[in-house]
């Protein structure tokens, strides 16, 4: 088993938007465990796509259900649409209910996730009341855990509606007298305060280290994980393997393989094996892997259109509100019943809530989305038709709709007119999505360029690309651009920051002496001059 830690966020991060460069060097420490977690009130997880927080709760969860306690997992954006008892079973309402009833017992509800409630386009604030709602006057008895990745959220909210009530020690007038008498009363309140978690803590979930990337290894199949982790190790890419999701793809793909390929190669692998009918042939009806790849991205192509994070899954998904799952009979229109079924019952699908299933992460809905695309592109499609999908003209300028992001950086790999869209007007997206290693060498150039012409101007704007995509997009053919960037000058401390980024992580050679030269300069801030100074050593520690 998989004991993941956390650390706890410092204060005025917990609702940073410029989170993530802080996370990736959380993790170091040995952190905190669900059992010290679990000892405060109200709990918010906040760390990035892919690092396991959806997993861990519903484990949580389950671990704490099997031991008799009253604990739920909750999905905000059904939240915000249907009762908390919509997606709970019989065996969970009467769970609840006793709790309800009970005077001490304290129940766990886990709400995920912040981000996908946006996405859909869901209200935080009505899901929190209804929360609120079920639970009715027992909030001093409820523990509550909210995932989010790094994005701004309403925390005055959280505080607002699911306030923790002050809850007295609870202390016999005698034993109160009998301290008072021997003079130890105020040295009982001192103790007890000092032993008492904070009600209200922000946590963000450590990377895996690496040992635990060997075990994860293991349980995904990896014969012999030492292999593999030496791969990482020699290639300096340990980090880009300290998020699960990133992990799975990467140890699917290498037992097939026996190598590090590209992410998109990974990811493509992983869809493929989550896709291939059982072993033990007792699905609902024959469905070949090709059959299924066709009918997942059809699925997940109307998931991201609709924003309908969930797909229905049997007659009890229509309790409730049944405007928030999908119905697959529309979509998959062409197929009978029980091809349906054991499409929905393949493990790129998992359980969502009472009745309904969803991806198993959204990044494989995403490449799946544009994969559909690309064939309906290849069928005749105008591209005017998927430019509409995708994008909007604000202001005389073209953007990529906020929710279509991801899948305009996936169809930008196969489709070069998305590509020259993305590149002259939001190149940070062929950064940010889909596999920047996929590039060639040429569209590289013209990205970085691209991005440096589009945001190098004025002062910080936010913008924040993953290690990971660096990593992926770093190569030290990009040694002639990056030195002219630079030599042209760049006020944008972002631009700056991930220039140095690359020449870092990509041990550029040829930008050495770039480095050198912001290390020495006192007037650069302290964060440039340190990743300069990797960036100047690190060729070196890789030769």
């Amino acid at each position: 088993m998989i004991i993941r830690s956390f650390q706890d966020i410092p204060e005025g991060k917990n609702n940073d938007v410029d989170f993530p460069p802080f996370s990736t060097d959380l993790g170091r420490g040995k952190g905190s465990t669900w059992d010290s977690l679990l000892q405060s009130k109200r709990i918010l997880i906040i760390s990035e796509a892919g690092t396991g927080k959806t997993y861990e709760c519903r484990t949580q969860a389950k671990h704490l259900w099997a031991n008799g306690e009253p604990a739920f997992f909750l999905e905000l954006a059904t939240l915000a649409n249907e009762d908390v008892r919509g997606q709970l079973d019989g065996d969970e309402e009467t769970r609840l209910d006793n709790w309800l009833t009970s005077q001490s017992e304290v129940a766990t509800f886990f709400l995920d996730s912040v981000d996908e409630l946006k996405l859909t386009k869901g209200s935080f604030e009505i899901a929190l009341k209804r929360l609120k709602k079920c639970i009715k006057n027992q909030l001093h008895r409820a523990r509550i855990i909210i995932t989010t990745r790094p994005i701004p959220y309403d925390k005055k909210l959280v505080e607002e509606i699911l306030p923790v009530p002050k809850t007295p020690i609870t202390r016999s007038n005698e034993d109160t007298f009998a301290l008072i008498a021997i003079g130890e009363y105020s040295k009982s309140k001192e103790h007890d305060s000092s032993i008492e978690s904070p009600d209200w803590r922000f946590v963000a979930l450590n990377p895996l280290s690496d040992e635990l990337i060997l075990q994860f290894s293991r349980i995904q199949g990896v014969s012999e994980p030492e292999v593999l982790l030496n791969e990482l190790q020699r290639r300096n890419a340990q980090e880009f393997a300290r998020r699960p999701q990133d992990l799975i793809e990467l140890c699917a793909d290498w037992c097939v393989h026996k190598r590090i390929r590209t992410h998109r190669d990974q990811v493509s692998t992983n869809v493929r094996i989550k896709l291939l009918p059982r072993k033990e042939g007792d699905e609902p009806a024959q469905l070949s892997v090709e059959k299924a790849i066709e009918g997942a991205s059809r699925l997940a192509l109307a998931v991201q259109m609709t924003r309908r994070l969930t797909i229905q899954y049997g007659s009890a998904s229509d309790v409730g509100d049944e405007e928030v799952a999908l119905d697959p009979t529309v979509i998959l229109s062409d197929w009978q019943q029980n091809e349906i079924k054991a499409l929905l019952e393949r493990p790129i699908f998992g359980f969502a809530s009472y009745g309904r299933v969803r991806f198993h992460h959204r990044s494989v809905a995403e490449y799946l989305a544009a994969e559909r695309l690309v064939v309906l592109r290849s069928r005749g499609i105008p591209f005017q038709a998927i430019k509409r999908l995708l994008f909007a003209e604000t202001k005389g300028k073209i953007i990529v709709r906020p929710s279509k992001r991801s899948i305009a950086g996936w169809l930008a790999l196969r489709e070069n007119r998305i590509f020259e869209l993305l590149r002259d007007n939001e190149p940070a997206v062929l950064m940010n999505e889909g596999d920047p290693e996929s590039l060639s060498q040429t569209q590289r150039n013209q990205v970085l360029r691209a991005f440096a012409d589009c945001y190098g101007l004025g002062g910080w704007r936010g913008l924040q690309v993953p290690r990971i995509q660096v990593h992926r997009f770093a190569t030290k053919e990009l040694a002639d651009e990056i030195n002219r960037i630079w030599c042209n000058g760049v006020e944008n401390p972002d631009v700056r920051e991930v220039l140095l980024d690359l020449v870092e992580v990509g041990s550029i050679e040829a930008c050495t002496d770039l480095a050198f030269n912001v290390v020495h300069n006192t007037e650069a801030p302290d964060v440039e001059r340190v990743t300069a100074y990797f960036g100047m050593i690190r060729p070196a520690i890789s030769a």
